[in-house]
């Protein structure tokens, strides 16, 4: 019993430590915290401009299905047992096997993307 309480007391005690160290006020940063954090800042700015690049590309793709059909396909596949992954709208590597697995099945063009004519064919 003794030592329960000589841990818990123990623990209170790192606890008030961490709060204390957490909540002061540590001032105006140095000039040398402030360009670390302004280049941290603009690394983040970056990433999130990359990202949204990316996904703005992904989208003016015209030759890109969009989500709904392609979460279509892919349970599709997965009733048919070609397609273990899940289905999230998004494509994989193990997406595009799928739709060339399923595109060599039915004697289509394999071209691991969801064109017109393997469109019709997976009645999507």
């Amino acid at each position: 019993m003794r030592s329960v309480f000589t841990i818990s007391l123990a623990s209170l005690a790192v606890l008030y430590a961490l709060f204390v160290l957490v909540s002061e006020d540590r001032g105006t940063p140095s000039g040398s915290e402030l360009m670390q954090r302004q280049k941290t800042s603009d690394a983040g700015d970056r990433l999130i401009q990359a990202i949204m690049l990316r996904r703005q590309r992904q989208s003016d793709d015209p030759n890109s299905p969009n989500t709904d059909q392609l979460i279509k396909a892919q349970q599709v596949l997965k009733n048919d047992g070609i397609y273990t992954g899940p289905v999230d709208g998004r494509m994989s590597q193990s997406m595009r096997e799928a739709i060339r697995s399923f595109q060599q099945s039915r004697q289509l063009s394999m071209t691991g993307k969801i064109d017109d004519e393997t469109a019709r064919e997976l009645g999507v």
